[in-house]
């Protein structure tokens, strides 16, 4: 059994979030007359609080998780941090297990993070949550599909 899955976090409601916001505050700052009253420092200002959000807004588009089960194990990678697949072989995998629905507030917020806990959580999407034991540590990924990366799992425990 194959499965590919794909997750941006472009798809998410955070995006049209992120922009409408930035707009919101542009527009206000334009309408409110800051910027055509200042001087070329308010211009400075404004170029460079635009780039970061721009920068930001950016990075926020190219966030994915791409994950990958196949005969010989899974593979995920997470551009633009993490852009070679990390590889674990079925026999290094101790459990998945199913955690929950909705992700985004039981999982910390969407976009990967390391937590208190000492996993790495990668949340792309809001559908569904699944845990990943390797033999030192456990990371966690959102997925569309659950039913699918446990059913490779119990179908190599199966073959084992």
């Amino acid at each position: 059994m194959v499965y590919n899955e794909s997750q941006a976090l472009k798809d998410t409601w955070f995006v049209p979030l992120f922009f409408g916001v930035h707009l919101l505050v542009t527009i206000v700052a334009l309408l409110n007359g800051q910027i055509a009253a200042g001087d070329s420092s308010t211009y400075m200002v404004l170029a460079i609080v635009l780039f970061a959000s721009f920068l930001i807004g950016w990075l926020i588009v190219s966030m994915k998780l791409v994950i990958r089960l196949d005969a010989t194990g899974l593979s995920y990678k997470s551009p633009p941090f993490i852009n070679t697949c990390r590889k674990y072989k079925w026999e290094e995998i101790k459990d998945i297990q199913h955690i929950k629905k909705a992700s985004i507030w039981s999982g910390g917020g969407l976009g990967f993070h390391y937590d208190l806990k000492g996993e790495w959580k990668y949340l792309f999407s809001t559908a569904h949550v699944v845990r990943i034991s390797v033999k030192d540590s456990s990371f966690v990924w959102s997925t569309r599909n659950p039913d699918k990366i446990l059913e490779a799992w119990e179908e190599w425990r199966r073959e084992r």
